[in-house]
């Protein structure tokens, strides 16, 4: 008797399991047709405009031709419901067919039921979903992350780069662009008055030098205001502080960075748009 009731229960299980995916194939389809007749009549008013107004406005209330705006509106109402009713199919499907099976397993094989109620079921394939969409964004998550991780190493592989082949420092002259690997060699400036802040500028040609490549420590445009430029130190000096970074040059890069902002003073990028205004 158990075994004629597991079976009984697992052929209707696959019968059901089966009308199931007739059903939710039926709608896939027609969801796909009604997209591209949607993706049709979009594509017509983005390029036709004008043209497809004037030419199908006339036809739209003609009875000949009267499907024509009953198709336009299905092919925008049917793929929303169409889409509604394939989550539904799959829900009810995951409901019935679990319950069935359930049965027939605990006839056939003496396994406990899960769940005495077929709406029990239904919960379950809820709790399915909501756990599938939490993996999904934990997913996405991590990809941001690496992703974002990715950027920081190459930006700080481009900044330890440039620290090597040569920085920023004060020197006998003054700020100014000293050759060597992460130290500071002889002043590549030449001669100048000295401006505020205590930096030698040098002559314009030297001055203009010095600005762009404190912008390249920065990361940032010559062009910038000092708004992106306070942006890009910020970011910087949060990378490279020596009490968060375990970079054994942490210390000089920041020192470096710091040397750089104070360099891209407020009076040093009008200067240097003035110089470069009519260049």
């Amino acid at each position: 008797m158990n075994k004629l009731l597991g079976q009984g229960n697992k052929l209707v299980g696959m019968v059901l399991d089966y009308i199931f995916e007739f059903f939710i194939g039926v709608v896939s389809i027609l969801v796909g047709l009604f997209e591209s007749v949607q993706r049709v009549f979009l594509s017509l008013l983005m390029f036709g405009g004008c043209l497809f107004v004037i030419f199908f406005y006339p036809l739209l209330f003609s009875s000949r031709y009267g499907w024509i705006p009953i198709l336009m509106l299905a092919s925008f109402i049917f793929p929303l419901l169409g889409k509604k009713s394939i989550s539904y199919l799959k829900y009810l499907q995951y409901m019935v067919t679990e319950y069935f099976y359930d049965k027939a397993d605990f006839y056939l094989l003496g396994r406990k039921v899960s769940y005495d109620k077929m709406g029990d079921y239904g919960q379950r394939y809820k709790r399915k979903l909501e756990r599938e969409r939490r993996e999904a964004q934990e997913r996405a998550w991590r990809a941001e992350q690496e992703r974002r991780r990715q950027q920081e190493e190459a930006f700080r592989q481009q900044v330890e780069d440039m620290f090597r082949q040569g920085g920023f420092g004060w020197g006998p002259g003054g700020f100014g662009y000293y050759q060597g690997q992460g130290t500071y060699g002889s002043s590549q400036t030449s001669q100048g008055g000295q401006g505020p802040y205590g930096a030698s500028w040098g002559g314009q040609d030297s001055f203009i030098s010095q600005y762009e490549r404190a912008c390249k420590v920065l990361g940032v445009s010559p062009q910038a205001d000092k708004y992106e430029i306070k942006l890009a130190y910020r970011k910087l000096a949060k990378l490279y502080h020596p009490d968060v970074s375990d970079d054994p040059q942490a210390t000089e890069l920041f020192q470096e960075i710091g040397q750089a902002y104070d360099f891209l003073s407020d009076e040093n990028i009008d200067r240097y748009q003035r110089l470069t205004k009519n260049s």
